[in-house]
Protein backbone atom coordinates (compact mmCIF):
# COMPACT_ATOMS: atom_id res chain seq x y z
CA UNK A 1 0.00 0.00 0.00
CA UNK A 2 1.46 3.31 -1.06
CA UNK A 3 2.03 6.02 1.55
CA UNK A 4 -0.17 9.01 0.96
CA UNK A 5 1.77 12.24 1.12
CA UNK A 6 0.38 15.72 1.52
CA UNK A 7 0.67 18.05 -1.49
CA UNK A 8 3.81 20.24 -1.43
CA UNK A 9 1.68 23.40 -1.22
CA UNK A 10 0.10 22.24 2.04
CA UNK A 11 3.44 21.17 3.47
CA UNK A 12 5.01 24.53 2.58
CA UNK A 13 2.06 26.42 4.07
CA UNK A 14 2.47 24.39 7.25
CA UNK A 15 6.14 25.36 7.42
CA UNK A 16 5.28 29.04 7.00
CA UNK A 17 2.55 29.00 9.64
CA UNK A 18 4.92 27.33 12.10
CA UNK A 19 6.49 30.77 12.64
CA UNK A 20 3.45 32.50 14.26
CA UNK A 21 2.53 29.25 16.04
CA UNK A 22 6.03 29.04 17.54
CA UNK A 23 5.85 32.69 18.62
CA UNK A 24 2.52 32.09 20.30
CA UNK A 25 3.81 29.05 22.20
CA UNK A 26 6.79 31.08 23.43
CA UNK A 27 4.34 33.62 24.85
CA UNK A 28 2.32 30.79 26.40
CA UNK A 29 5.39 29.71 28.32
CA UNK A 30 5.86 33.25 29.64
CA UNK A 31 2.32 34.51 30.29
CA UNK A 32 -0.07 31.61 29.85
CA UNK A 33 -2.64 33.07 32.23
CA UNK A 34 -2.98 36.25 30.14
CA UNK A 35 -3.01 35.00 26.57
CA UNK A 36 -3.83 31.31 26.93
CA UNK A 37 -7.47 31.70 25.88
CA UNK A 38 -9.54 31.95 22.74
CA UNK A 39 -10.28 35.67 23.18
CA UNK A 40 -6.56 36.47 23.08
CA UNK A 41 -6.13 34.48 19.87
CA UNK A 42 -9.06 36.30 18.24
CA UNK A 43 -7.59 39.63 19.36
CA UNK A 44 -4.27 38.80 17.72
CA UNK A 45 -6.05 37.87 14.50
CA UNK A 46 -8.17 41.03 14.57
CA UNK A 47 -5.10 43.22 15.11
CA UNK A 48 -3.50 41.74 12.01
CA UNK A 49 -6.37 42.59 9.63
CA UNK A 50 -5.74 46.29 8.94
CA UNK A 51 -1.92 45.96 8.71
CA UNK A 52 -2.37 43.07 6.25
CA UNK A 53 -4.66 45.04 3.92
CA UNK A 54 -2.38 48.08 4.27
CA UNK A 55 0.61 45.89 3.39
CA UNK A 56 -1.20 44.71 0.25
CA UNK A 57 -1.41 48.33 -0.89
CA UNK A 58 2.19 49.02 0.06
CA UNK A 59 3.63 45.90 -1.58
CA UNK A 60 3.21 46.89 -5.25
CA UNK A 61 5.48 49.89 -4.87
CA UNK A 62 7.81 48.08 -2.50
CA UNK A 63 8.59 45.23 -4.90
CA UNK A 64 9.39 47.77 -7.62
CA UNK A 65 11.79 49.69 -5.39
CA UNK A 66 9.53 52.44 -4.00
CA UNK A 67 9.37 53.38 -0.32
CA UNK A 68 6.03 55.09 0.36
CA UNK A 69 6.01 56.72 3.80
CA UNK A 70 2.90 58.81 3.12
CA UNK A 71 0.39 55.97 3.50
CA UNK A 72 -0.39 56.69 7.17
CA UNK A 73 -1.40 60.31 6.57
CA UNK A 74 -3.19 59.26 3.38
CA UNK A 75 -5.23 56.65 5.26
CA UNK A 76 -6.18 59.22 7.89
CA UNK A 77 -7.63 61.57 5.26
CA UNK A 78 -9.39 58.68 3.51
CA UNK A 79 -10.73 57.43 6.85
CA UNK A 80 -11.99 60.86 7.90
CA UNK A 81 -13.79 61.41 4.58
CA UNK A 82 -15.23 57.89 4.46
CA UNK A 83 -16.48 58.09 8.06
CA UNK A 84 -18.34 61.28 7.20
CA UNK A 85 -19.75 59.72 4.01
CA UNK A 86 -20.90 56.67 5.95
CA UNK A 87 -23.32 58.78 8.01
CA UNK A 88 -25.11 60.08 4.92
CA UNK A 89 -24.64 57.44 2.22
CA UNK A 90 -24.24 54.21 4.19
CA UNK A 91 -21.78 51.44 3.47
CA UNK A 92 -21.57 51.98 -0.33
CA UNK A 93 -20.78 55.67 0.19
CA UNK A 94 -18.20 54.88 2.86
CA UNK A 95 -16.43 52.31 0.69
CA UNK A 96 -16.47 54.35 -2.51
CA UNK A 97 -15.32 57.51 -0.71
CA UNK A 98 -12.44 55.72 1.00
CA UNK A 99 -11.19 54.21 -2.27
CA UNK A 100 -11.67 57.37 -4.35
CA UNK A 101 -9.91 59.60 -1.81
CA UNK A 102 -7.02 57.15 -1.34
CA UNK A 103 -6.51 56.68 -5.09
CA UNK A 104 -6.73 60.44 -5.66
CA UNK A 105 -4.10 61.14 -3.01
CA UNK A 106 -1.86 58.42 -4.40
CA UNK A 107 -2.38 60.00 -7.83
CA UNK A 108 -0.89 63.19 -6.39
CA UNK A 109 2.04 61.37 -4.79
CA UNK A 110 2.71 59.25 -7.87
CA UNK A 111 2.32 62.26 -10.16
CA UNK A 112 4.91 64.23 -8.19
CA UNK A 113 7.24 61.23 -8.25
CA UNK A 114 6.90 60.85 -12.03
CA UNK A 115 7.10 64.59 -12.72
CA UNK A 116 9.98 65.57 -10.46
CA UNK A 117 11.96 62.32 -10.84
CA UNK A 118 13.43 62.54 -7.35
CA UNK A 119 13.72 59.64 -4.85
CA UNK A 120 10.43 58.28 -3.53
CA UNK A 121 11.67 58.75 0.04
CA UNK A 122 11.84 62.53 -0.43
CA UNK A 123 8.49 62.74 -2.23
CA UNK A 124 6.56 60.57 0.21
CA UNK A 125 7.93 62.20 3.37
CA UNK A 126 7.17 65.63 1.92
CA UNK A 127 3.61 64.68 1.00
CA UNK A 128 3.21 63.02 4.41
CA UNK A 129 3.77 66.38 6.12
CA UNK A 130 1.31 68.09 3.78
CA UNK A 131 -1.31 65.36 4.20
CA UNK A 132 -1.03 65.54 7.99
CA UNK A 133 -1.86 69.25 7.87
CA UNK A 134 -4.78 68.55 5.54
CA UNK A 135 -6.00 65.87 7.97
CA UNK A 136 -5.92 68.35 10.85
CA UNK A 137 -7.82 70.98 8.87
CA UNK A 138 -10.44 68.46 7.73
CA UNK A 139 -11.15 67.39 11.31
CA UNK A 140 -11.45 71.02 12.42
CA UNK A 141 -13.71 71.96 9.49
CA UNK A 142 -15.90 68.89 9.97
CA UNK A 143 -16.11 69.74 13.68
CA UNK A 144 -17.54 73.13 12.78
CA UNK A 145 -19.89 71.90 10.06
CA UNK A 146 -20.98 68.59 11.61
CA UNK A 147 -20.62 68.92 15.42
CA UNK A 148 -22.79 65.84 15.98
CA UNK A 149 -20.26 63.72 14.05
CA UNK A 150 -16.90 65.40 14.62
CA UNK A 151 -15.33 66.89 17.73
CA UNK A 152 -12.76 68.82 15.74
CA UNK A 153 -10.12 66.25 16.68
CA UNK A 154 -11.67 63.14 15.22
CA UNK A 155 -14.66 62.03 13.14
CA UNK A 156 -16.96 59.33 14.49
CA UNK A 157 -17.87 56.31 12.41
CA UNK A 158 -21.58 55.55 12.01
CA UNK A 159 -22.52 52.98 14.67
CA UNK A 160 -24.38 50.81 12.18
CA UNK A 161 -21.16 50.39 10.15
CA UNK A 162 -18.69 49.52 12.89
CA UNK A 163 -19.52 45.83 12.43
CA UNK A 164 -17.02 45.81 9.53
CA UNK A 165 -14.20 46.24 12.02
CA UNK A 166 -15.23 43.28 14.21
CA UNK A 167 -15.35 39.50 13.67
CA UNK A 168 -16.48 37.85 11.54
CA UNK A 169 -17.01 40.62 9.00
CA UNK A 170 -13.49 42.01 9.18
CA UNK A 171 -12.20 38.53 8.31
CA UNK A 172 -14.68 38.31 5.43
CA UNK A 173 -13.36 41.62 4.09
CA UNK A 174 -9.79 40.41 4.52
CA UNK A 175 -10.46 37.20 2.60
CA UNK A 176 -12.16 39.07 -0.26
CA UNK A 177 -9.33 41.61 -0.43
CA UNK A 178 -6.73 38.80 -0.32
CA UNK A 179 -8.42 37.12 -3.29
CA UNK A 180 -8.45 40.40 -5.22
CA UNK A 181 -4.80 40.99 -4.30
CA UNK A 182 -3.76 37.52 -5.49
CA UNK A 183 -5.46 38.07 -8.84
CA UNK A 184 -3.80 41.46 -9.34
CA UNK A 185 -0.38 40.41 -8.05
CA UNK A 186 -0.07 37.15 -9.98
CA UNK A 187 -2.40 37.52 -12.97
CA UNK A 188 -1.74 41.03 -14.32
CA UNK A 189 0.95 42.31 -16.65
CA UNK A 190 1.39 45.40 -14.48
CA UNK A 191 2.36 43.43 -11.36
CA UNK A 192 4.73 41.20 -13.33
CA UNK A 193 6.47 44.27 -14.71
CA UNK A 194 6.68 45.81 -11.21
CA UNK A 195 8.43 42.69 -9.90
CA UNK A 196 10.81 42.68 -12.88
CA UNK A 197 11.72 46.31 -12.26
CA UNK A 198 12.43 45.58 -8.62
CA UNK A 199 14.57 42.61 -9.61
CA UNK A 200 16.64 44.41 -12.27
CA UNK A 201 15.50 47.74 -13.65
CA UNK A 202 18.14 47.83 -16.41
CA UNK A 203 17.03 44.49 -17.86
CA UNK A 204 13.41 45.61 -17.58
CA UNK A 205 14.24 48.70 -19.66
CA UNK A 206 16.05 46.62 -22.25
CA UNK A 207 12.99 44.43 -22.86
CA UNK A 208 10.74 47.43 -23.41
CA UNK A 209 9.25 48.07 -19.95
CA UNK A 210 8.92 51.72 -18.93
CA UNK A 211 9.85 51.75 -15.21
CA UNK A 212 8.52 55.23 -14.51
CA UNK A 213 5.06 54.41 -15.88
CA UNK A 214 4.90 51.14 -13.95
CA UNK A 215 6.03 52.78 -10.70
CA UNK A 216 3.40 55.48 -11.17
CA UNK A 217 0.78 52.74 -11.61
CA UNK A 218 1.88 51.08 -8.34
CA UNK A 219 0.72 54.18 -6.46
CA UNK A 220 -2.74 54.02 -8.05
CA UNK A 221 -3.26 50.28 -7.58
CA UNK A 222 -1.93 50.50 -4.04
CA UNK A 223 -4.36 53.32 -3.32
CA UNK A 224 -7.28 50.96 -3.94
CA UNK A 225 -6.16 48.62 -1.14
CA UNK A 226 -5.17 51.50 1.15
CA UNK A 227 -8.68 52.93 0.81
CA UNK A 228 -10.21 49.65 1.98
CA UNK A 229 -7.71 49.48 4.84
CA UNK A 230 -8.66 53.01 5.88
CA UNK A 231 -12.36 52.10 5.90
CA UNK A 232 -11.85 48.91 7.96
CA UNK A 233 -9.59 50.82 10.37
CA UNK A 234 -12.26 53.50 10.83
CA UNK A 235 -14.87 50.82 11.56
CA UNK A 236 -12.56 49.01 14.00
CA UNK A 237 -11.66 52.12 16.04
CA UNK A 238 -15.15 53.71 15.70
CA UNK A 239 -13.48 57.05 14.93
CA UNK A 240 -10.65 58.58 12.91
CA UNK A 241 -8.45 61.33 14.33
CA UNK A 242 -5.61 63.37 12.92
CA UNK A 243 -1.92 62.98 13.69
CA UNK A 244 0.76 65.65 13.82
CA UNK A 245 4.53 66.02 13.66
CA UNK A 246 5.15 62.92 11.52
CA UNK A 247 3.22 60.72 13.97
CA UNK A 248 1.50 59.02 11.03
CA UNK A 249 4.91 57.75 9.90
CA UNK A 250 4.68 54.95 12.46
CA UNK A 251 1.65 53.54 10.61
CA UNK A 252 3.90 52.35 7.78
CA UNK A 253 6.34 50.28 9.85
CA UNK A 254 4.22 47.21 10.62
CA UNK A 255 2.86 46.86 7.05
CA UNK A 256 6.37 47.33 5.67
CA UNK A 257 7.73 44.57 7.91
CA UNK A 258 4.80 42.35 6.90
CA UNK A 259 5.69 42.86 3.21
CA UNK A 260 9.33 41.96 3.83
CA UNK A 261 8.33 38.84 5.75
CA UNK A 262 5.88 37.98 2.97
CA UNK A 263 8.61 38.31 0.35
CA UNK A 264 10.90 36.09 2.45
CA UNK A 265 8.19 33.43 2.72
CA UNK A 266 7.27 33.49 -0.96
CA UNK A 267 9.20 30.27 -1.62
CA UNK A 268 6.72 28.54 0.72
CA UNK A 269 3.44 30.40 0.20
CA UNK A 270 1.96 32.99 -2.11
CA UNK A 271 2.56 36.64 -1.33
CA UNK A 272 -0.90 37.37 0.04
CA UNK A 273 -0.59 34.53 2.58
CA UNK A 274 3.00 35.45 3.45
CA UNK A 275 2.00 39.05 4.17
CA UNK A 276 -0.79 37.84 6.46
CA UNK A 277 1.66 35.59 8.31
CA UNK A 278 4.01 38.55 8.69
CA UNK A 279 1.24 40.74 10.10
CA UNK A 280 0.15 37.95 12.42
CA UNK A 281 3.69 37.50 13.75
CA UNK A 282 3.95 41.22 14.49
CA UNK A 283 0.50 41.17 16.13
CA UNK A 284 1.50 38.24 18.35
CA UNK A 285 4.73 39.93 19.41
CA UNK A 286 3.10 43.21 20.36
CA UNK A 287 0.15 41.56 22.06
CA UNK A 288 2.70 39.73 24.19
CA UNK A 289 4.55 42.97 24.95
CA UNK A 290 1.34 44.63 26.10
CA UNK A 291 0.35 41.58 28.16
CA UNK A 292 3.75 41.66 29.85
CA UNK A 293 3.05 45.24 30.90
CA UNK A 294 6.18 46.70 29.37
CA UNK A 295 6.24 50.52 29.01
CA UNK A 296 5.61 52.29 25.69
CA UNK A 297 9.25 53.34 25.41
CA UNK A 298 10.36 49.71 25.58
CA UNK A 299 7.75 48.77 22.99
CA UNK A 300 9.21 51.39 20.63
CA UNK A 301 12.71 50.03 21.23
CA UNK A 302 11.58 46.49 20.41
CA UNK A 303 9.73 47.74 17.31
CA UNK A 304 12.90 49.49 16.15
CA UNK A 305 15.08 46.43 16.75
CA UNK A 306 12.54 44.13 15.09
CA UNK A 307 12.29 46.44 12.10
CA UNK A 308 16.08 46.54 11.68
CA UNK A 309 16.25 42.74 11.86
CA UNK A 310 13.41 42.32 9.35
CA UNK A 311 14.86 44.91 6.95
CA UNK A 312 18.28 43.31 7.20
CA UNK A 313 17.00 39.77 6.69
CA UNK A 314 16.86 39.86 2.86
CA UNK A 315 20.42 41.19 2.73
CA UNK A 316 21.64 38.59 5.21
CA UNK A 317 19.91 35.80 3.29
CA UNK A 318 21.43 37.02 0.01
CA UNK A 319 24.88 37.17 1.60
CA UNK A 320 24.51 33.61 2.91
CA UNK A 321 23.32 32.39 -0.49
CA UNK A 322 26.22 34.15 -2.24
CA UNK A 323 28.73 32.69 0.23
CA UNK A 324 27.27 29.22 -0.25
CA UNK A 325 27.42 29.57 -4.03
CA UNK A 326 31.06 30.70 -3.90
CA UNK A 327 31.94 27.84 -1.56
CA UNK A 328 30.31 25.28 -3.85
CA UNK A 329 32.10 26.75 -6.86
CA UNK A 330 35.43 26.57 -5.02
CA UNK A 331 34.83 22.96 -4.00
CA UNK A 332 33.92 22.07 -7.59
CA UNK A 333 37.09 23.77 -8.88
CA UNK A 334 39.24 21.98 -6.32
CA UNK A 335 37.62 18.67 -7.21
CA UNK A 336 38.31 19.24 -10.89
CA UNK A 337 41.92 20.15 -10.13
CA UNK A 338 42.37 16.92 -8.15
CA UNK A 339 41.00 14.82 -10.99
CA UNK A 340 43.10 16.59 -13.61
Amino acid sequence: MKNKQLPPSILNAGKAFLIPIALYFVLLLLIRERIGNWNSIVTMLVLSVVPTITAYGLSFGFVSGIMDFSIGSLMIIAGVCSSLAGHYFGLPGMLITAIVVAVFLELIVGGLFALLKIPSLVITVGTLMVFEIIGVRLCVIFGELFPQISTGQYVKTAENLTFLGAPPWNFVVLILVAIAYRIVYYRTKFATQARMIGSDELIAKNIGIKPLNVKFATFLVGGFFLGIAAMVSACYSSAVGYKRELASLTMVFKPMMAVIIGMSLERFVKMHVGIFIGSLCISIIFTGIIALGWPDSLQDIILGIFMIVVLAFPTIRKSIADASRRRNARHLFEHQQENA
